[in-house]
C-alpha cells in the first residue's frame, strides 16, 4: 500500500525542483536580456568584439570564448588597427580570409571537447576543458563566423542542452556586427580622401594629437614627414587634371609601399601629404623618407601610349621632443609646423630632397630667419 505522506513529500520535492529550475531560468533570461541590450547599444566594432569576448564569457559562465570572423577583404583588421595604433591583435579573436563552405547552414555543436574537430578553433587554446559549444554566426544565409565556447565541466555543454538563449544572442550579435561595420564605414567616409583613399586632414589632426599625448605620457618617439610633389601645378597645367589625379594616386601607392602597418598616411591638401611615424626617432624617419623619395624618383609614370613622366617629391622630417611643453594639441601643432618648415627648406634647396634638423642647409635657415625677423611672408 502506498504511503500518502511519502507521495506528498515526493510531489513537494518535485514541485520545489521545478520552482528552482524556473527561478534559475528566469535569472538566466534576465542576464541574457541585459546582455542583449548591451549588444544593441554598442556602436563601435572594437567595443562590440570586447563585449562578446569579455562580458559574454561572464554571462555564459564559461571558461573560454573565441570569436571567429570571416574577413576576406581585411576590413575588420584595418578597423582594429586604426583603433589600436596599428595592432589588430585581440585575445580571443580569430580573423580568417575564408571559412569552410557549407551548402546548408551548419548546425551548432554541443558536446564533449574535441580538439580534432575542424570547427574547434580557439585562441588561446583552452586547457582542461571537458565540453564545448560551436555556434555558427549567420547573416542573410551566409556564414560569417563562429562563436566558440569551452568549459571545464563536462555537463556544461551537452547534446541535449537548450540553445534557445545562446542562438538568439548569436543572431543578435550577427546583426550588431553588420550594423557596426556599416557605422565604421560611414565614419571612415568623413575621414578619408575620396581620390586617393587615404586619410584626410581632419583625421590626421585628430590622430596627431592622440600620438602627441602618447609622447607626453610615455616619452616614446614620434616623427612626422611633410611631403610635396615637386612642380605639381606645372603637371596639371601641361597634362590636365585627369593626369594630375592619376599622379596623385600613383604617388600615394609609392609612399604606402614604404610604410609600416602602424604608420599613418594622410593627404593634407592638394599635392601635400603627411606621414606620422609612431615609435620612430628622427634618424629612422629620415631613412624611411629617403626610401620614399628614391622610390618616387625612380618611378616612370605612363601618361600616354608612348609618353612617360618623371616625378620627384620633397620631404621635410621632424621629431616631437619627448619633453615638450604644452598639451597634446600644442605638441601636435609644433610637430606639424616643424616638418612643414623642413619641407620648405627642401624645396628651397633644389627639390627632390629630404631635409630634417640633422641636415638643414645653413644658408637657407639664415635666410628664413632674416625674412621672419623683417616681417615678410616667404614665397
Amino acid at each position: 500500500m502506498t504511503d500518502p505522506q511519502a507521495e506528498i513529500q515526493l510531489l513537494r520535492r518535485q514541485m520545489q525542483s521545478l520552482m528552482d529550475e524556473a527561478r534559475l531560468n528566469e535569472k538566466k533570461w534576465r542576464r541574457f536580456e541585459q546582455f542583449e541590450k548591451q549588444l544593441i547599444a554598442t556602436r563601435s566594432l572594437p567595443e562590440l568584439i570586447r563585449v562578446i569576448l569579455e562580458d559574454y564569457k561572464t554571462a555564459c559562465e564559461t571558461d573560454a570564448v573565441t570569436l571567429v570572423l570571416c574577413d576576406p577583404e581585411r576590413e575588420i583588421r584595418r578597423i582594429l588597427e586604426r583603433s589600436q595604433q596599428g595592432s589588430a591583435e585581440v585575445p580571443g579573436l580569430v580573423l580568417m580570409e575564408k571559412l569552410d563552405a557549407h551548402h546548408t547552414k551548419p548546425a551548432p555543436y554541443l558536446g564533449p571537447f574535441d580538439a580534432e574537430m575542424e570547427r574547434a578553433i580557439f585562441d588561446p587554446w583552452p586547457t582542461g576543458c571537458q565540453s564545448m559549444i560551436l555556434l555558427p554566426l549567420m547573416r542573410q544565409d551566409e556564414l560569417i563566423g563562429s562563436l566558440n565556447m569551452a568549459s571545464s565541466t563536462a555537463e556544461r555543454f551537452t547534446a541535449d542542452s537548450s540553445t534557445d538563449f545562446i542562438e538568439r544572442l548569436a543572431n543578435i550579435f550577427s546583426i550588431c556586427l553588420e550594423n557596426s561595420l556599416n557605422h565604421e564605414r560611414l565614419k571612415l567616409v568623413g575621414l578619408t580622401d575620396p581620390l586617393t583613399g587615404i586619410y584626410n586632414r581632419r583625421y590626421l589632426e585628430t590622430r596627431c594629437q592622440e600620438e602627441a599625448a602618447h609622447v607626453r605620457r610615455y616619452r616614446s618617439p614620434l616623427s612626422c614627414m611633410f611631403l610635396d610633389i615637386d612642380k605639381f601645378k606645372r603637371i596639371n597645367d601641361s597634362f590636365g587634371h585627369n593626369i594630375g589625379d592619376k599622379i596623385l594616386c600613383s604617388v600615394t601607392a609609392q609612399i604606402k609601399s614604404q610604410l609600416r602597418s602602424n604608420d599613418v598616411l594622410a593627404r593634407y591638401g592638394g599635392e601635400e601629404f603627411v606621414v606620422l611615424l609612431p615609435q620612430t626617432g628622427i634618424r629612422g624617419a629620415c631613412d624611411i623618407a629617403e626610401r620614399i623619395r628614391r622610390t618616387v624618383a625612380e618611378q616612370a609614370f605612363q601618361i600616354g601610349r608612348e609618353d612617360e613622366l618623371k616625378v620627384t617629391i620633397s620631404i621635410g622630417v621632424a621629431q616631437a621632443p619627448v619633453d615638450a611643453d604644452g598639451d597634446e594639441r600644442t605638441v601636435a601643432h609644433q610637430l606639424l609646423a616643424a616638418a612643414d618648415e623642413a619641407l620648405y627648406l627642401a624645396k628651397e634647396s633644389g627639390r627632390n630632397k629630404v631635409v630634417s634638423d640633422h641636415n638643414r642647409p645653413a644658408s637657407l635657415v639664415a635666410k628664413r630667419s632674416l625674412i621672419s625677423f623683417l616681417g615678410f611672408n616667404s614665397a
